[in-house]
């Protein structure tokens, strides 16, 4: 379990649950691939895959390379290959790199540094509709 206490006070509000949080402390760099279904809090390096419900990336944390998550809260730098449902980028945070989200949120300070981003669509097929066109004869 990790110490409340610990945890900077803008972020120590927004984790789901703190039973299930991973945190990454310290002056040291993980590199490699980690998997969760709980939160993740990074508070030092990462360079690698992550995978998890909801990551939340300290003021002094960086990440770099490719993430998949439901809700990610940036207050420290990520970059690299990016897809969350919620993104929420903190006055101190910033994101760079190929972007995918469903819902987008920054706060004054906030910086996005990115060559393109793509919000997540959800294909209703029931919607879709298949539309022909008459040919000269039928007409």
């Amino acid at each position: 379990m990790i110490k409340i206490s610990r945890i900077s006070s803008p972020l120590k509000d927004k984790i789901k649950n703190v039973d299930t949080c991973s945190q990454l402390d310290g002056d040291g760099l993980f590199e490699g691939k980690y998997t969760t279904t709980g939160t993740v809090l990074i508070r030092n390096g990462f360079v690698g895959s992550l995978n998890s419900d909801q990551t939340i990336i300290d003021s002094d944390g960086n990440f770099d390379g490719e993430m998949k998550c439901s809700e990610l809260i940036i207050s420290g730098k990520v970059n690299g290959k990016i897809t969350a449902d919620s993104i929420i980028i903190m006055e101190t945070g910033k994101i760079s790199g190929e972007i995918s989200y469903k819902q987008l949120a920054v706060f004054e300070g906030g910086i996005i540094d990115v060559a393109g981003m793509k919000p997540l669509s959800v294909v209703d097929e029931e919607k879709i509709v298949d539309i022909t066109k008459k040919s000269a004869t039928e007409n």
